[in-house]
């Protein structure tokens, strides 16, 4: 076993080197707004290569409406990336302090978990980033100009399309696909890290803390790679044990990491109740960790196909329908987007980006929740799914259209247009 002990006394100098790596993250965040606010004249951008090799005729308008949009994305996505991977620096670096794990693992750990909290997110940062450029165009009375010139609707029924399309089909490939991929490489790594690393049996004079076994451990010395006197508090189901142990010693057989104490006796029982029972033994063999688990029992590693053919169809159902509410959710934000951009002159072309927030929490919210219920095996949402939480964002977003087109202000000019409505249902 690697001693991780070194790694707790300079737990300052890898503070530092998350600050670095965080400042030149929000560093990199600034260049990629910068440029699209200095580089609007720019017609050398790579982006604007790759469309013009596109099999549609895009006019001027369009790529400025695009690059707008991309740079927007990117800006987005940026910010995203350095929340993300700031949390998860932190997370991991407490986990090597604690000696959960090696310190080689943390930068493929950061990158595989970055790449699928990103794929998740990506629905989010496409609205956003097309809510920012639509919001461009009013702020700045483009979009007047626009709509005097006759092509609106057709410009941005194209614009919906160009973006849409692609956003639907790399979303549901990425989740479909690489999602369980990354997870499967996850957990992999997350069991590889702990099967190497120590549980404080070799750092004689010092209590050890495990959270994930809600164990203090205590060793006096270590001679010969046999640690002596042995002290073990745990916790479990409102009980408290108390072990101690001669001498003890980890070892690793058949894909199981167990830890072996000699000599030793155990105390267990409730505290404040003076009922405890004490426990002698010569050889006690506690199991530590399985190194090599049986990954077919996870359902979100599990590839479409075992999920269509699975005989559990509650638990296939509900991963099924997660992984396909980031590529259907990617259609219904980006029209979202659409009614959110229109922003009067004269307000902040920000002020509808709590909107769009909004709706995304409310949204993934609510499919996470029906996902729970179908795993659970509830009548209702065994039968309804996920699919009432997207047409009722689809609803929602189709009224939200209707009152802005129709300018409903009030309740007085809604009913004047349920009024208009039903005489021309009559006639």
């Amino acid at each position: 076993m690697k001693n991780n002990s070194k790694y707790t006394k300079i737990k300052e100098q890898w503070l530092d080197i998350y600050n670095s790596c965080k400042t030149k993250l929000y560093q990199f965040n600034r260049k990629i707004i910068s440029i699209i606010f200095n580089s609007q004249n720019n017609q050398t951008i790579l982006p604007l290569r790759a469309l013009k090799r596109l099999s549609v005729k895009l006019t001027i308008i369009d790529k400025y409406i695009l690059k707008s949009f991309v740079y927007s994305f990117l800006a987005v996505v940026s910010v995203l990336l350095l929340v993300i991977v700031g949390r998860l620096f932190v997370k991991l670096l407490e986990y090597v302090v604690d000696g959960k794990f090696e310190i080689e693992m943390v930068f493929s750990l950061l990158l595989l978990s970055s790449a699928k909290s990103l794929i998740l997110l990506l629905p989010f940062a496409i609205m956003i980033g097309l809510l920012i450029s639509l919001s461009k165009l009013y702020r700045d009375s483009e979009i007047y100009a626009l709509k005097a010139s006759g092509n609106y609707k057709t410009i941005f029924t194209k614009i919906f399309y160009l973006i849409a399309t692609p956003s639907f089909l790399i979303i549901f490939l990425l989740n479909i696909f690489a999602s369980p991929f990354l997870i499967t490489e996850i957990q992999k790594k997350k069991i590889e890290a702990a099967s190497t690393s120590e549980i404080g049996l070799t750092n004689p004079g010092k209590f050890i803390q495990m959270k994930d076994k809600n164990w203090i451990i205590f060793v006096e010395a270590v001679e010969n790679n046999i640690s002596k006197r042995i002290f073990i508090k745990s916790a479990e189901n409102n009980k408290i044990s108390i072990e101690t142990a001669e001498e003890g010693s980890e070892y690793i057989e058949l894909g199981t990491r167990s830890l072996v104490l000699k000599n030793g006796q155990r105390y267990t029982g409730t505290p404040g109740t003076g009922n405890f029972q004490v426990m002698k033994y010569d050889q006690h063999e506690i199991k530590l960790l399985n190194i090599s688990p049986d990954f077919s029992l996870n359902y979100r590693m599990k590839s479409i196909f075992d999920l269509i053919f699975d005989k559990n169809k509650a638990l296939s159902s509900a991963e099924i329908q997660w992984r396909l509410f980031a590529p259907i959710s990617v259609i219904i934000l980006i029209l979202f987007a659409f009614i959110f951009g229109d922003v009067p002159p004269r307000k902040n072309k920000y002020s509808n980006l709590l909107l769009g927030i909004i709706v995304y929490f409310v949204y993934s919210n609510l499919v996470i929740i029906s996902v729970n219920q179908i795993q659970k095996e509830s009548l209702l949402f065994l039968f309804i799914g996920t699919w009432w939480v997207h047409i009722l964002a689809a609803l929602t977003c189709y009224i939200l259209y209707t009152v802005r087109k129709n300018q409903l202000n009030n309740y007085k000019d809604l009913f004047v247009f349920i009024r208009t409505l039903a005489k021309k249902l009559k006639l």
